[in-house]
């Protein structure tokens, strides 16, 4: 919570705090999101990308999205079947012959928000949300390390499934502000703190992973008041 009082200190001098109009009836922006910093053990996403759709309704805002989660390499081994012994301390070990794989777990998010904008004022918001992710097997995978010699023995063939969750969830809050803006355009940004699911399957990590979170935005109004669309 002190990281995120810091990080609202240090916005509050951007926004216009003058009294305005809605931005627009229907605003579709792209968002960048960055973990800052972890509170606990556990994964960590690297970058979070997504697209934004949002309607006001007197002083709130409500949205949905869609975004990509992509975490941090992660590592696993699969043993290849082969074996070696060694004499150690006058006694016969065996090493289990193993190649060390890496890939970047990734997720497709849905985001759902609401936010509320201060009376007569647009350009500082509280916001809340919620957002369900749904695993992704796409992203690639490597060999990083063939033959590694490990004294227990790793399973054959490991499926993504049996790493990482295939449903997870988590809840966000925060406060906004308007960097920038014009008629038709505006930038925001949005320190949060964030309860992620942790979607690892073996970890000793907790079951929930508070981090604090910058998100960037750029938002286009599609329609603005006034518009006859």
């Amino acid at each position: 919570m002190k990281h995120l009082l810091v990080l609202a200190a240090l916005c509050l001098p951007a926004p216009n705090l003058e009294a305005q109009k809605a931005f627009g009836k229907l605003v579709v922006g792209l968002e960048m999101g960055f973990d800052v910093n972890q509170f606990t053990e556990g994964i960590k996403p690297r970058f979070i990308p997504g697209i934004q759709a949002e309607a006001p309704w007197g002083p709130f805002s409500f949205g949905i999205g869609l975004g990509r989660e992509i975490y941090r390499e992660y590592d696993y081994y699969t043993y290849t079947g082969q074996s070696v012994t060694r004499i150690e301390n006058e006694q016969a070990v065996t090493y289990y012959l193993s190649d060390a794989h890496a890939f970047r777990p990734a997720y497709w998010t849905i985001p759902i928000k609401i936010d509320y904008r201060f009376h007569k004022c647009h350009c500082v918001f509280l916001h809340a949300g919620v957002t369900f992710d749904f695993f992704s097997d796409s992203p690639p995978d490597r060999i990083t390390f063939r033959n590694a010699e490990l004294r227990q023995q790793p399973l054959t063939e490991v499926g993504r499934e049996l790493l990482f969750k295939q449903q997870t969830k988590s809840y966000e809050f925060g406060i906004g502000f308007k960097l920038h803006s014009n008629d038709y355009f505006r930038l925001v940004a949005r320190p949060s703190v964030v309860w992620s699911e942790n979607p690892e399957i073996y970890t000793d990590a907790p079951a929930y992973i508070p981090t604090l979170r910058m998100t960037f935005g750029a938002q286009y109004a599609f329609i603005r008041y006034g518009s006859k669309k």
